[in-house]
């Protein structure tokens, strides 16, 4: 039987690794979930396919379920 350290490493090992995202790609013009206008500032990020309100929205739910 193995004790509770040895399956958090386990456990550990078995994620799935995250890849870092790639800031370089060009960013929308219109949100990818609601089709509203992201702000020319926004875009300048790179990357960005969400509006504000879309990604917070996001944020919310994801540090919901986490």
């Amino acid at each position: 039987m193995s004790d509770p350290i040895d399956r958090a490493q386990e456990n550990q090992l078995n994620q799935v690794k995250v890849k870092p995202r790639d800031y370089s790609a060009p960013s929308l013009t219109e949100c990818f979930e609601c089709g509203n206008d992201i702000p020319a500032e926004r875009q300048k990020l790179g990357a960005v396919t969400l509006c504000i309100e879309c990604k917070s929205l996001e944020e919310r739910y994801a540090n919901r379920y986490r």
